[in-house]
């Protein structure tokens, strides 16, 4: 005979299935090994961009993501901006999809600050697509800059009102 099960027997379901992956930065512990294994979070060791887009494709989760966006940052620091015929010719030498990039890869740079995709100004009068150009942006350093920088004061205050206190 089977048992009923106890509990509500129509639980409400949460909002949201969770965050997003597009919108999500991978945080591993900062004692654990994926940081110690980057060299720590010591200032005076530098990361190379395989590191800094590990926090936002993993390799360890995503090795076919962190592939194609460390080479694609590859591409985008290496010139001032990055084209149509310049994505073309990336993918045709690379055999990666168009599809992963345009939907996956370029998307969450650009949501994270790690390039900037604007419009080409449109040099003829009455053409109605303009081609789209990337360039590298400093917009995910400020982003968590100020984060950072946020917290710091948070945590300087409290320290500083519970001593005034005492």
């Amino acid at each position: 005979m089977a048992r009923k099960k106890k509990g509500n027997p129509s639980p409400e379901l949460p909002p949201t299935r969770g965050v997003p992956s597009g919108e999500c930065m991978w945080l591993p512990k900062h004692y654990g090994a994926e940081v110690r294994a980057k060299g720590g979070i010591s200032s005076r060791i530098r990361w190379d961009l395989a590191e800094v887009v590990d926090f936002l494709f993993p390799h360890k989760y995503q090795p076919k993501y962190h592939s194609i966006a460390l080479e694609f940052l590859s591409l985008v620091l290496d010139k001032d901006v990055v084209g149509k015929e310049d994505i073309a010719v990336f993918l045709s030498e690379s055999g990666y999809s168009r599809s992963t990039l345009e939907n996956k890869i370029i998307p969450k740079l650009a949501r994270c600050g790690l390039i900037k995709r604007e419009r080409e100004a449109s040099g003829m009068m009455g053409k109605k697509s303009r081609a789209l150009v990337i360039s590298a942006s400093l917009t995910y350093s400020n982003y968590l800059a100020k984060i950072s920088s946020e917290w710091e004061t948070l945590v300087e205050t409290a320290r500083h009102r519970r001593k005034k206190k005492e």
